[in-house]
């Protein structure tokens, strides 16, 4: 056989053995990441000129900026996010939580007009996760449509404390363990050895505090503004490798509480 019909051969059974999948590239790539796509609805939104986008997965967060919306003379656009399905602390799985937000900006000021969060779970794990943002209720707490936020009322306070409750009676030798919590567009983390801590405490649960700064890049931290909470880890698998919890904030001065699991 000459060397041109050998070619045109292996080329033939290449092509077969990648149409009946047994072997891939694609695939291969694939199973390496996933994605959640945000389809954000604007149509209920005036003269929205610029959004920051955040998506938190798999104990991991990504940040996007979205301008010249006006330009783009779209009631909607769709912001992807890609990330890697396992990393040093957790394989995403089916029904893992995640959240996508997505803040309404004054491109001058630089400060929050309102704003529009949704928790997902995750049906894909090696392929595209869709969530549609702007179209939702006003009767659930997280709505998915654009809520604004009180900014009147005067406090001289400047920090926001949100405390992170996490039952681990079901999950005593966890070891490591990540929490994140979100609140106005600025995250926190924290990872630790929760069967340390525990064998440490009188009790079962885990308590992470987290300080924020009350000023942010988008405007001050005001009551009403939802915040998130999400625990990672692969031994908390079954059910979740990864769980998320919301809540609106308290008045400014108080202590949040909020129970991850």
């Amino acid at each position: 056989m000459q060397f041109h019909s050998k070619v045109l051969v292996s080329s033939v059974v290449f092509a077969l053995l990648i149409s009946f999948g047994l072997l891939s590239y694609n695939n291969t790539f694939a199973a390496e990441t996933f994605e959640i796509e945000a389809n954000i609805d604007l149509s209920e939104i005036q003269d929205s000129e610029k959004l920051k986008v955040i998506a938190f997965a798999n104990g991991e967060f990504d940040v996007k900026f979205v301008d010249k919306i006006q330009e783009m003379k779209s009631k909607s656009i769709s912001v992807p996010f890609t990330f890697e399905r396992t990393n040093d602390l957790v394989t995403v799985g089916v029904n893992d939580e995640y959240f996508v937000c997505a803040y309404d900006i004054k491109p001058k000021a630089g400060t929050m007009k309102s704003y529009a969060c949704v928790e997902g779970n995750i049906k894909n794990s090696d392929g595209k996760n869709t969530i549609n943002i702007g179209s939702g209720t006003k009767n659930t707490l997280s709505t998915g449509s654009f809520q604004p936020v009180d900014e009147a009322g005067k406090s001289k306070v400047k920090d926001v404390i949100i405390n992170i409750l996490v039952p681990l009676s079901d999950r005593k030798n966890v070891e490591n363990i990540k929490v994140t919590a979100m609140n106005k567009g600025e995250l926190r983390t924290k990872q630790v050895n929760a069967a340390d801590l525990l064998n440490n405490s009188n009790g079962d649960t885990i308590k992470f505090s987290f300080n924020f700064d009350r000023k942010t890049e988008i405007g001050q931290i005001q009551k009403g503004d939802l915040y998130f909470a999400c625990v990672s880890a692969d031994e908390l698998n079954p059910p979740e490798g990864t769980e998320c919890e919301h809540k609106l904030t308290k008045p400014i001065g108080r202590a949040n509480n909020l129970y991850a699991r």
